[in-house]
């Protein structure tokens, strides 16, 4: 079967910009065209969120023709505000992985699942640098009152101090004080720490080709049933009923996977293995999302856990909400694809722990590893293939989160493709043989986006409190951090 490749990226000439890195002052390495400046433990990209518009598909016709509408977006981190994919590709092992939302967002995803139960990434990069910068401070301001509830057996409270008369928004910040797993916290909303007048800053902007995955042969796999973890760590829906009262500073696991314990709750495995059990497969758009096999390397006929295994070399694992796109929810959806809930929010962080092993393989993105993100809307028309069959070239969002850009690279770089693409020149070591806890931070309120190594008692537990979160950012020194203001 013939299948149609049609480059998805920009031209190097539409993205040339001028970099300066953070720290490239202290030397860099130029490899295949990219440079390499230093080895940091963070990476932090503020104000990022440019108004803009880009071409949401509408249609998906049997003849290969799409159709395509503006879209229209802005606001702190648009278009990556919108629900996006986590992707991850071989070879990696992923250990754990937990998503986390504001507490009250977290309600409603969660009695949305509760409810429901009881009815190609291709990168092929030539890194061209940029930097803008200019000064930004920001101050959030937060009314306050005095709440309290009990979680699982454990009482929360705080106290949320109102300022001024009662008609008018609140001129303090948030202070809160709770009693969580037994000890007292209090901190000040000020929502993952202040931001930092950034000294320099590193861009850089890519080149890409995109192109439908593998013809699949039809395959019905046998089914799974997915384990559920000994002490599921759903919340019921008498535990929701109080969620509200926790206040917009603690933030909520909506989704949990654990490979040694083959744990999930949530959380759905995907990849571009449409036709092999799941999903479906044509000449013109080639394959669709598909549930993924236990070992990341085909197609399922329903969802399963992905095994305690690395995932090898081009092979990509896509992790979406176990909330299936219904009654046009999503938007518009390719016919026939498996389709679910991303991750949505302006406020929203991911932990994960992984080692990306040297697998001496060659060949296309052979021992390259990457993790990124996507607008949901990619992978859910197409991901790879015809660019007027996704909304990926017109600048609907990706966030490459740690990526090699060469075979058996030791470098992980990060990059920003929205209508104004950035990137950063500093890099965080690839983890080859044990394993790191990284967290993925978006945050409204600084328009920022951070990517921080953890230290390896770091806890991916049901709640996190402002405090914890700032604990985990304010940790790394200020040398080994990189920062990029667009």
């Amino acid at each position: 079967m013939h299948v149609h490749l049609v480059a998805a990226g920009l031209t190097a000439a539409t993205l040339l910009t001028k970099v300066q890195a953070d720290l490239c002052h202290l030397g860099s390495t130029n490899i295949d065209g990219n440079e390499y400046c230093q080895a940091v433990q963070a990476i932090r990209y503020s104000n990022i969120g440019t108004p803009g518009t880009y071409s949401e598909v509408t249609n998906m016709a049997p003849d290969g023709t799409c159709l395509s509408k503006p879209k229209h977006f802005s606001g702190p981190l648009a278009p990556l505000d919108e629900e996006i994919s986590l992707h991850f590709r071989g070879p990696l092992h992923l250990k754990q992985f937990a998503a986390y939302v504001p507490s009250s967002a977290g309600k409603k995803k969660r009695l949305s699942s509760l409810h429901r139960r009881n009815q190609g990434h291709q990168h092929q990069h030539q890194h061209l640098h940029n930097a803008q910068k200019r000064k930004d401070t920001w101050h959030a301001n937060e009314e306050r009152e005095i709440i309290s509830a009990t979680i699982d057996g454990v009482v929360v409270s705080w106290e949320i101090n109102y300022s001024g008369d009662g008609g008018s928004h609140a001129t303090a910040p948030q202070i809160v004080t709770a009693t969580i797993d037994g000890q007292v916290v209090s901190w000040t909303n000020n929502w993952f720490g202040t931001t930092a007048t950034p000294t320099s800053s590193a861009a850089s902007a890519v080149t890409r080709a995109s192109q439908p995955s593998k013809a699949k042969p039809a395959a019905i796999a046998t089914k799974a049933a997915v384990a559920q973890p000994a002490n599921p760590t759903s919340v019921s829906i008498s535990q929701n009923s109080i969620h509200d009262s926790l206040g917009a500073g603690v933030f909520e696991r909506i989704g949990y996977y654990d490979s040694a314990s083959q744990t999930v709750d949530n959380l759905v495995f995907l990849g571009n293995h449409g036709g092999d059990g799941s999903g479906v497969f044509d000449e013109h758009y080639g394959a669709s999302l598909a549930y993924s096999n236990s070992k990341g390397t085909g197609g399922a006929a329903s969802p399963q856990i992905l095994s305690d295994v690395v995932i090898p070399s081009d092979s990509e694992v896509i992790i979406m909400l176990q909330q299936e796109c219904k009654d046009n929810s999503c938007g518009y959806v390719r016919p026939g694809s498996v389709a679910q809930h991303g991750f949505a929010g302006a406020d929203k962080m991911f932990l994960m722990e992984f080692s990306m092993p040297f697998d001496g393989k060659s060949g296309f993105n052979a021992d390259m590893p990457a993790i990124w993100a996507l607008n949901a809307k990619i992978p859910r028309t197409l991901q790879y293939g015809d660019a007027s069959c996704s909304c990926w070239g017109s600048g609907c969002g990706e966030f490459d989160i740690l990526e090699t850009l060469s075979p058996g690279s030791k470098f992980l770089k990060s990059t920003v493709h929205t209508n104004e693409p950035c990137g950063d020149s500093d890099y965080v070591l690839r983890p080859t043989s044990d394993s790191i806890k990284v967290a993925v931070i978006f945050s409204s309120a600084t328009s920022a986006l951070h990517v921080e190594v953890l230290s390896d008692s770091a806890n991916f537990s049901s709640h996190l409190t402002p405090t914890q979160i700032d604990n985990m950012v304010n940790s790394i020194t200020e040398k080994a951090v990189s920062r990029f203001h667009l």
